[in-house]
């Protein structure tokens, strides 16, 4: 990214930097602890059911509001900042236990005890607490105005959206958007994915010219295409057609005699369904870009000269809302969460001192590079390829380590406890910074809310695990009636033949690398462009819409302070289609659980579904653009 378009917009959060304010005390550690406990037990369960996970930060922003009103508190700003932030642990460690370890059972390893389990979950979770305060400054504060933080913008949106307009406006957006989710995800009155292999002719066009096109019409997600803004979201757009309409076809051209494996059927190339082929293959391109992606030297440089610098901190020179903890601490803790899990893998996985001190590499490297990957697709789009980036860790651990002579079931273990390590570290310091980005729009004390986040975490990381334990003897991850956990099933997929000597994508891998640096030579965010890449068209293409309502909005008139007010107004519409859209989601999933089927199979799967998914789309994004243009100077 370029020095030029790096700009600072005007500081003056809702919590004055010169002021004090009492923001944590027993009121909110409790709420905040009893939520993130909460949600990890219900979003764990969730995320092993269906495979889908919900931000606690809608729900828990809500409920605190709430209390805050029937309780009479005095302080009701600064304790539900913190409170929601707390509560976040809940859902940022719950990746790590819920992606990786269910492949254990799925393996059929049953001899992994409890605090195994746990053992690498919360000392990967701490780490990535670590790693979040060292890149705050950089992210939140530097580079302000610049990565548009679209979820903790809405977050930020939501908790001070509590009095005046503001607040209508926000429920009535977050209304609309929770009615729409429910209708979408529970009763199924029009189709959510809207692709064009629904009608004839698109089905057409990709049997003959693998050509597809899809929409994922969610509330939630044009809200995060608002925040996100044109500029970013035509790259992350421009990297998904990149993948779709250009190396899908590529693809069938060059390789259409090659043959592939899909749903345990052996096939030709040339038969596969576009979406194997964009799974097994382009993906890996997408993934090879984020890891080339992720050799940031600036973020480095930035907080090893924050390591040596003269310790403003110390010396009273930080305003209130630029403290964090001290960086001799973070960097101490961080070795030692590393070295910790080193001595727990040579005591339980390695069999030579060798096995471990490149495990400790390994764990080490990948955390610092990948942490910084999923921190800017956070920045960006709100979205964090955990998985993705665990899977290349998985692959190239498994090649590392199988060469130092793991293989088995001893090297499974190894490689998924090294992966659970790895995965905790990635979400939390992706999600983590959300809420520090939270605090820097808020005015709170970023210090406090590290501190209390790491307590939070070792509790919910531990709920977490109990979560997978409990759900593997009451449900099972295998057979009839066992839960779906598909993440898992995935890591188990990949990491057994790896360590029985299956072959690695290492071209596809150097080719996104390469396309990388072509892109960071042109001047384009490879970032941004990997992350469409890899991620599915649908998810992509509502943030492209989202951008473009964006900037209509600012250009809706001659005056800049109109448009500017017209884009903070969106802001907030924008903000409760994200909050309303989460809470819509987690009911509708809650009642998927509970065994409650309104949906509409027969009628979402018809192409009238789609006209009416289109239609009701239609209509949301007016609504987007109408609310955003009432606002004049």
């Amino acid at each position: 990214m370029s020095d030029e378009n790096k700009t600072r917009r005007p500081y003056a959060p809702r919590m004055s930097p010169h002021q004090t304010y009492e923001e944590i005390n027993s009121y909110v550690v409790f709420w905040g602890l009893f939520f993130s406990v909460l949600f990890a037990l219900a979003v764990g369960y969730l995320c092993l059911k269906i495979g889908q996970t919900v931000d606690a930060f809608a729900p828990v922003s809500v409920l605190a509001m709430g209390m805050a009103v029937l309780f009479h508190r005095r302080n009701a700003f600064p304790e539900t900042v913190h409170i929601q932030a707390i509560a976040s642990a809940g859902t940022n460690i719950i990746g790590g236990a819920m992606f990786i370890l269910p492949a254990l059972y799925i393996l059929n390893i049953e001899d992994v005890s409890f605090l195994e389990m746990a053992i690498p979950i919360v000392l990967g979770g701490v780490l990535g607490v670590f790693l979040a305060t060292v890149f705050r400054r950089y992210f939140c504060e530097e580079m302000d105005g610049v990565y548009p933080f679209p979820s903790g913008s809405a977050a930020a949106e939501v908790l001070e959206s509590d009095e005046g307009s503001k607040a209508h406006i926000m429920l009535v957006s977050g209304a609309v958007a929770l009615v729409y989710d429910f209708v979408l995800n529970s009763l199924g009155w029009w189709q959510e994915l809207l692709t064009t292999t629904t009608f004839h002719w698109g089905q057409v066009l990709a049997d003959k010219y693998k050509l597809v096109f899809s929409l994922d019409n969610d509330a939630a997600l044009l809200g995060i295409g608002y925040f996100t803004g044109l500029r970013y979201a035509a790259i992350i757009a421009a990297g998904s057609f990149f993948s779709w309409l250009v190396c899908i076809p590529v693809a069938y051209y060059l390789g259409s005699d090659h043959t592939m494996v899909v749903d345990g059927e052996t096939m030709l190339l040339a038969n596969a369904p576009v979406d194997a082929v964009f799974s097994q293959y382009v993906r890996h391109i997408g993934i090879g870009m984020l890891a080339m992606s992720g050799v940031v030297v600036r973020v480095v440089k930035r907080a090893v000269a924050d390591l040596f610098s003269k310790g403003a901190s110390s010396s009273g020179m930080l305003l209130r809302t630029q403290q964090d903890l001290p960086m001799t601490q973070i960097v101490f803790g961080s070795l030692l969460m590393t070295i910790l899990f080193a001595v727990f893998f040579h005591v339980m996985c390695a069999e030579s001192l060798t096995q471990t001190v490149i495990a400790f590499v390994l764990v080490m490297l990948f955390a610092l590079m990948l942490s910084v990957v999923g921190i800017s697709s956070i920045a960006f789009m709100g979205n964090e390829p955990v998985s993705g980036m665990t899977i290349f860790m998985i692959i190239v651990s498994a090649v590392v380590m199988g060469g130092a002579g793991m293989a088995g079931k001893t090297g499974i273990i190894a490689i998924l406890m090294m992966a659970a390590f790895l995965c905790a570290t990635l979400a939390v310091s992706g999600n983590f910074m959300s809420e520090l980005k939270v605090a820097y729009i808020t005015g709170a004390t970023p210090k406090k809310m590290q501190q209390w986040q790491l307590v939070s975490i070792v509790l919910a990381g531990v709920v977490s695990v109990g979560v997978v334990f409990l759900m593997h003897h009451a449900y099972g991850f295998t057979g009839e009636g066992a839960l779906a956990a598909p993440q898992a099933n995935a890591m188990a997929a990949i990491v057994k033949p790896m360590m029985d000597g299956g072959d690695t994508p290492w071209p596809l891998y150097m080719a996104g690398a390469f396309f990388a640096v072509l892109l960071w030579m042109m001047k384009i965010p490879p970032l941004a462009f990997a992350l469409g890449s890899y991620l599915p068209m649908g998810i992509n293409t509502p943030v492209l819409v989202g951008g473009l309502i964006s900037y209509f909005v600012s250009h809706s008139s001659d005056d800049a302070k109109v448009n500017a007010k017209r884009l903070s107004e969106g802001n907030t519409v924008a903000s409760g289609f994200v909050a309303g859209g989460a809470i819509g989601s987690l009911i509708s999933a809650v009642l998927h659980i509970a065994g409650i089927d309104w949906f509409a199979k027969a009628w979402a799967a018809s192409p009238a579904a789609t006209f009416a998914g289109i239609v009701a789309y239609f209509v949301l994004c007016i609504f987007l653009y109408a609310m955003a243009k009432r606002a004049v100077k």
